[in-house]
């Protein structure tokens, strides 16, 4: 594994470390709610209008940090790739070299054809001084967004077959590229609570800067190496201003919350460098999710919803480079946590993609804060076809 190891650890770095959303150990848990369920901590990824949602002995509170990341390779594509590399190599003027050698690497080759794979990586800290007037969190994130697909040229599954036994192997047209996108972002989100027509409303807003890094890697299939794809040919980097809004509102239900999150009001687009014939344009449009949560006793229910659809690379594009896919995503999400005693939390989730761009995902996950000051929280993802994620994170709260 690795070219999955090499491009892993290769986005991790380029990122700061640290969709055009964020990991958060709770929310992620439940699979990726938090429009009306986020607690303080996350009210600034989440929704901002949550910083009032708070008890009244809360001051303030750390997430350092949360970190997480999530593959989509449901084929296997990054093994295949690896496999494919290795096998070139080892043919490449191998004078023990048989045939039937060449005829299993344009196989190799031809059995790219068409897949990809996406993956997601990212962290964050907060300071959140909540309060159920008026609350104001600090917080920094980065998120990566990444995208492996194959351009294969069938013409060079004939070429490979007819090379001479023990010679060089011929240079091939079919590409793989990596594009992608890192978003690093600092914000403060303000919130406000106050009673309108009876009910109580909190209403938030987050001014944030953004750097945004695009990646546009592409090579020939047999000199493919993830590791290379954030070299500086093959990246461009544009930082501005974005803003984020939320509400939050009470409806007089014991324990029921229904909330709004505008991310992202300004509409922007990021052009990649133009790689081996094809550039890209990545969009960060204004979102809207919906969401609910009802508190009852120890058990908190959630679902959100995506009002819009997520657009990420601009569809086009993506035709244009002979891939037949759109990547727009649209989620919903089902979540639910059992706090047993205070201290231990029990969380699960489910997540769907109303888009079909991605696999439905389940989500489990525990929280442990025995006195209340120190909390780990820990969340896992099984996305249907073998793929996975994780996310961990330390706070603190006073």
């Amino acid at each position: 594994m690795r070219t999955a190891t090499h491009l892993f650890l290769a986005a991790l770095t380029a990122t700061g470390a640290a969709h055009a959303q964020y990991f958060e150990a709770r929310n992620s848990a439940m699979g990726g709610v938090g429009t009306a369920s986020s607690n303080y901590l996350a009210a600034g990824w989440g929704n901002p209008a949550l910083l009032t949602s708070c008890d009244e002995s809360d001051d303030f509170g750390l997430i350092l940090p949360a970190i997480g990341a999530r593959a989509y390779d449901e084929t296997g594509l990054m093994e295949d790739i690896d496999n494919f590399v290795d096998a070139y190599s080892a043919l490449d003027g191998n004078p023990n070299a048989t045939p039937q050698d060449y005829v299993d690497l344009g196989n190799r080759l031809l059995s790219l054809s068409g897949r990809r794979l996406n993956s997601e990586l990212g962290g964050g800290l907060v300071l959140a001084l909540p309060s159920q007037t008026f609350g104001i969190s600090l917080h920094a994130r980065s998120y990566a967004d990444l995208q492996l697909f194959t351009n294969i040229d069938p013409n060079d599954v004939n070429t490979i077959a007819a090379a001479p036994p023990g010679g060089a192997l011929p240079a091939l047209s079919s590409e793989a590229r990596i594009v992608g996108v890192g978003i690093t972002e600092i914000g403060v989100s303000f919130a406000r609570r106050f009673e309108l027509a009876g009910l109580a409303v909190s209403v938030g807003v987050t001014p944030k800067y953004q750097r945004v890094d695009t990646y546009n890697y592409a090579v020939d299939a047999d000199n493919f190496d993830a590791a290379n794809f954030d070299e500086d040919q093959f990246r461009s980097d544009e930082d501005g201003f974005n803003v984020d809004a939320g509400v939050a509102i009470e409806p007089g239900v014991p324990g029921l919350t229904i909330g709004v999150m505008a991310r992202n009001l300004s509409r922007q687009t990021f052009s990649t460098v133009g790689t081996a014939g094809a550039g890209f344009d990545y969009e960060i449009t204004p979102q809207v999710a919906v969401g609910v949560a009802w508190e009852l006793g120890a058990l908190t229910l959630a679902a959100d919803v995506d009002a819009l659809p997520l657009e990420r690379f601009d569809n086009d594009d993506l035709v244009a480079a002979g891939q037949s896919f759109v990547d727009d995503i649209q989620l919903l999400r089902f979540g639910a946590e059992f706090d047993v005693f205070g201290w231990l939390q029990l969380r699960g989730g489910y997540e769907h993609d109303l888009e079909d761009t991605l696999n439905g995902a389940i989500s489990a996950g525990l929280g442990i804060s025995p006195f209340e000051v120190v909390r780990l929280d820990i969340a896992g993802t099984y996305v249907e076809g073998s793929s996975y994620g994780a996310v961990a994170q330390l706070s603190l709260t006073f």
